[in-house]
């Protein structure tokens, strides 16, 4: 007996269907079910839709510079950059898949040279910035995502001798509608409120007047800087004294004796 071969545009035709339709159940399901999403930082910003430039005067660009970037979010889980929403609603955290504080540190180093901050170690300036936000929030939509994100810094600009010469903040925020559970749009607006945040720090007018002229701009206290031997002397206090943990006081250890 012959069998009646089917052609091959509908054999075609009926895999394709059969393969959109596992498609939509694979996405249906992870959207409801994702209980975290990890993300390879990226910097990847979008120029054509969120253009950022720095206002920074040639004054400033003839003093050299060093910029150290701090985590200060206070965070259980440092890796933590935001959280999302699957189909169901069900709120899931959304990590960084290496050091957060790193990643910015070389991105603002990048951004330096990009814009032609005279960087050098050492320094006639050193600016330091200190990671208060770095957080994205994706809105589960019928269609795709809404991705809203928010930087945040507190920058300290000293002088070559520890001295304070400015303080401030400078924050960048970033929205865009984009596929659900993107790493590629995470990346997109954490990079435009990552520029944002950094160009507001240097067109702030006291850390602009400062960084140029040497003097504490105004509202600002100056002091002294301590020397390793001091700082090492209260980090044993605070820990004899129980009010910081082994954990902390051998990270700011690590980082006086850095200084040294």
């Amino acid at each position: 007996m012959r069998v009646k071969k089917e052609p091959v545009t509908t054999y075609a035709r009926r895999f394709t269907v059969t393969l959109i339709v596992a498609s939509i159940a694979t996405l249906a399901f992870a959207r409801g079910n994702l209980k975290e999403l990890t993300v390879p930082l990226k910097y990847t910003p979008q120029e054509g839709v969120h253009t950022t430039s720095a206002d920074v005067p040639p004054a400033l660009l003839a003093q050299s510079v060093e910029v150290r970037v701090e985590d200060a979010r206070n965070l259980a889980d440092p890796l933590v950059i935001g959280q999302g929403t699957g189909g169901d609603d069900k709120i899931f955290p959304i990590h960084a898949d290496h050091d957060v504080i790193a990643f910015i540190q070389a991105m603002v180093t990048g951004i330096s040279k990009e814009w032609s901050l005279k960087q050098d170690h050492p320094a006639a300036r050193t600016l330091i910035l200190q990671v208060t936000r770095f957080y994205v929030d994706e809105s589960n939509k019928a269609l795709g995502s809404m991705y809203g994100t928010e930087v945040k810094f507190a920058f300290t600009l000293k002088d070559a001798r520890g001295n304070t010469l400015a303080e401030g903040t400078g924050n960048g925020t970033a929205h865009r509608y984009g596929h659900a559970h993107s790493p590629e749009n995470i990346n997109e607006v954490l990079s435009d409120a990552l520029k944002e945040a950094y160009a507001n720090v240097l067109a702030d007018p006291g850390l602009q007047k400062a960084w140029i002229s040497g003097t504490a701009s105004a509202g600002t206290t100056t002091h002294a800087a301590e020397s390793a031997e001091e700082r090492l002397r209260k980090l044993d206090d605070l820990l004899k004294k129980g009010l910081i943990t082994k954990a902390e006081y051998d990270k700011k250890r690590a980082e006086i004796l850095k200084d040294m």
